[in-house]
This record gives structure tokens, sequence and C-alpha cells, in this order.
């Protein structure tokens, strides 16, 4: 009786702290979070909209690794990362995270186009993880990024859209 009284009150907390992202909760140290935030803003660059390093994507993509993934596709993910750090400072003559953004860009370029490619690379992992992030954070839905209604309204078969009208996936 207990266990059933127990759980009651339980679960609807569980539940509810799933709902929400805590960027301290990641254990990534700093050096870690600065390449993720600057891969990560790479791909969702700053304009006049916040970026992915102003919603903290790094710190996000830290914990999504090491609390979602299997550690097969989490040692992938971690050499990726390492791998961009490594050949990044290579070619761009200092470390990644420092590097502008066209350099940046410039260089994650061979990345994307190895990821379109090859169906698991570990490039298409960190975009979508960006984009997920991204597009579910408070600062695209402040920015009016995208269009959130916090309380439902009725299905709308007809609304009105025209060239203004933000859309979640414009580009399907």
């Amino acid at each position: 009786m207990a266990m059933a009284i127990g759980g009651t009150l339980v679960a609807p907390t569980v539940l509810l702290e799933s709902c929400s992202f805590d960027p301290d909760t990641t254990t990534a140290g700093p050096v870690r979070l600065a390449m993720l935030d600057a891969i990560a803003e790479t791909i969702i660059p700053r304009t006049a909209t916040a970026g992915a390093r102003d919603a903290k994507i790094g710190a996000f993509i830290d914990v999504m690794i090491r609390d979602c993934y299997y550690p097969d596709m989490q040692e992938k993910l971690n050499a990726g990362i390492k791998e961009i750090a490594v050949e990044g400072k290579k070619s761009i003559g200092r470390p990644f995270e420092e590097a502008t953004q066209m350099e940046r860009e410039a260089f994650l370029t061979g990345y994307d186009e190895a990821a379109q490619t090859e169906g698991d690379h570990f490039f298409k992992t960190l975009k979508e993880l960006t984009i997920l992030g991204y597009f579910t954070s408070e600062e695209a839905a402040a920015d009016g990024v995208v269009n959130y209604e916090a309380v439902p309204t009725k299905y709308d078969p007809c609304a009105p859209v025209d060239e203004n009208t933000k859309v979640f996936y414009s580009n399907i």
C-alpha cells in the first residue's frame, strides 16, 4: 500500500523534472563546453535572434550525450568532438573555439558534407542535437523563432499564412 501511494506522489515530480533543462547539470569542464558552444554557434549563429551559445546548447549537447546515448555512441561522439578540436586547431592555426564564425564554418563544411553521405556520421548527430536543443529552448521561443502558443486553441487548417509567417520547419 505504501509503495502504491509513494509511486503516485513521486511520479508527477519525476515527470515534471524531465520537462526542464538546467545547464548546471553538465559535468563538462570549461574547455569542453567552450568547444561544444563553438560547434553549436557555428551551426546556429547569433543574428537578430539569440544564437546557440545564448541558449547554452553546448551544455545541452553534453548532458544529452552523457544521459541519452549508449556507451558506443558516446565514444563516437566524444571522439568526433575531440577530432574537431585537434584538426580545427591544425587547420585554422588556433583553437577552434577562438576562430571566427567564417573560419569555423569553412572548417566544418567538410564534416557536414561527410555527414550528408554517411548515415551514421557523428557530425549529423551533433547537428541534430543542436537543432533540437535550440528549437526547444526558451531563447528561441522568446525571440519569436518558434511560434509557441502556451494555451492551445482550436485546430485551424485554413489559417492565413504569408511570407512573414514564422513556421517551425519551413524547408520540409
